[in-house]
């Protein structure tokens, strides 16, 4: 009998022993799934469960973190328990992607000199600060995630300016947009700086465009080059009136004449050419006037092209929008239209002059047409007609509406539209005219990158079932699936009993 004790003790012992040891076994895996777990990125530990996506670092965003070389820090401006939990995410995910990226939080409570070191303006809690070892961005929680209004109903416009309701607008998510921007201007070797000309009556940029143009990681200025203005800059020199040569600042990476209605100064297109001659860029938007603005002619035959008559009309109905001299001209293959042609996106170019390319260019220059009208579209013979249709004298073909240009070293891109910086002109081809504006100066500038990242609607909305739908689930879930459950239950319990 005891040894039978003896032998049962034994065994338990065994088992006893071997669950132990089983037990251990399976914390140890559980432990080592944990680390290697730990140590994956958070877009594969964390699935992105949001039906906007979010997380879901758009392919931009990934080139663009994949390339970062150096070390850079997100700074997370914070009070503690004020933290954003979709910027908090976002944050995460970006130091995931590449080892060099590190996020801190800083609660400006606790140390409010820090944002002052980087602004002078104070920084709403979940606003970003992104910096490496060659400059810095301020990202503001604003532009991450804001109302846009720019799809306000005309009822809703009346009440506002008449009654002051606010209307109610789209709560939009832009994070990743502008921190990737931000990601992007801090890692680049130097920034490009854009000059806008001014003293010609020329169209100001929007605030929308600049804004576009900021995000693009491109310095923008607006200056003279016949004003002491312009000496306030390094590498700017005196205008021809005290004596020196109108010259362009050494910084400039790209030159902007926006839409001017008069005309340029013998100095100022003297310091133009010799600047594109010396590898400058330049960018042009002119309308049908141009033709009367003899220095703006010559500057064109400088570039290989010709103006030949002032507005341009379509007769082909494929080619235009509402009005005749509204073209939608077809887009030629090249680096600036690929990405609009792959879009299907349409460029508005309202009141065009009349553009063709010289039968004989200038040494060195070559012209690639960017969009071209109908074989038979219509240009005026000179700006003062009476009526937007063909008249005697007028001249029939296919005229050029946009050319990239190179001039030796030197590039340029002239639009023969004073709408493609236009906002309504903008919205009307969703996004069309920005893109071919934008794409235009990353191609003179020759920005090796560019950011123009979705941004995602923050509404709600609802889940539409179909009546036929609604009732098989009905059936299914709330009858179905209970009634099985309880028969399995009962047959079990049936089978016990027997036994």
């Amino acid at each position: 009998m005891k040894n039978e004790t003896k032998t049962k003790n034994a065994r338990a012992l065994r088992a006893g022993g071997y669950s132990v040891l089983i037990t251990a076994i399976a914390l140890a895996a559980l432990i080592f799934v944990n680390l290697i777990v730990a140590a994956l990125p958070a877009s594969v530990t964390r699935l992105d469960a949001t039906s906007a996506g979010l997380y879901t670092l758009d392919g931009q965003t990934e080139q663009i973190l994949s390339a970062v070389s150096e070390e850079i820090t997100l700074y997370h401006i914070c009070q503690n328990g004020n933290e954003d939990g979709r910027i908090t995410e976002l944050l995460d995910r970006y130091a995931s992607a590449n080892g060099k990226i590190r996020v801190k939080t800083v609660d400006p409570v606790v140390s409010p000199a820090f944002v002052a070191k980087y602004t002078e303006d104070s920084l709403k809690d979940n606003s970003v600060i992104v910096e490496s070892g060659k400059r810095f961005k301020v990202v503001p929680y604003s532009e991450m995630i804001y109302t846009d209004y720019s799809n306000i109903t005309e009822e809703e416009k009346y009440y506002y300016f008449n009654y002051g309701v606010r209307p109610t607008g789209t709560p939009v998510f832009a994070g990743e947009n502008a921190l990737t921007s931000a990601v992007d201007f801090v890692t680049v070797p130097s920034v490009p700086k854009l000059y806008a000309l001014s003293g010609h009556g020329e169209t100001a940029l929007s605030t929308t465009m600049t804004g576009y143009i900021e995000d693009e990681n491109i310095e923008f200025e607006t200056i003279s080059l016949l004003t002491s203005s312009s000496l306030e800059e390094p590498g700017a020199f005196t205008d021809g009136l005290s004596g020196g040569a109108v010259q362009v600042p050494e910084d400039a990476s790209c030159i902007l004449l926006n839409a001017p209605t008069s005309d340029l100064s013998d100095e100022e297109l003297t310091a133009l050419l010799d600047y594109l001659g010396n590898g400058g860029t330049l960018v042009v938007t002119a309308d049908y006037r141009t033709a009367d603005l003899p220095n703006m002619v010559k500057l064109a035959n400088a570039l290989g092209l010709e103006i030949p008559g002032s507005l341009v009309i379509e007769t082909s109905q494929s080619y235009y929008t509402r009005a005749a001299y509204w073209l939608l001209p077809k887009a030629q293959s090249h680096e600036i239209t690929s990405p609009l042609i792959s879009a299907q996106k349409y460029v508005l170019f309202a009141s065009s002059h009349a553009m063709t390319e010289a039968e004989t260019l200038p040494d060195g220059v070559t012209v690639t047409p960017l969009f071209l009208t109908s074989a038979d579209a219509v240009a005026k013979a000179s700006t003062s007609f009476q009526l937007a249709a063909y008249e005697e004298g007028d001249l029939q073909g296919q005229f050029i509406t946009a050319a990239a240009v190179t001039i030796g070293e030197g590039k340029a891109v002239w639009f023969a539209s004073p709408y493609l910086t236009d906002s309504g002109a903008d919205q009307m081809t969703s996004g069309g005219n920005s893109g071919a504006f934008l794409n235009a100066l990353g191609w003179t500038c020759e920005k090796p990158s560019s950011v123009t990242i979705r941004t995602i609607e923050l509404t709600v909305e609802p889940l539409t079932v179909a009546e036929s739908s609604a009732n098989f689930w009905m059936v299914l879930l709330a009858i179905l699936v209970p009634v099985s459950a309880l028969g399995a239950g009962l047959l079990i319990w049936a089978r016990r009993r027997r036994r």
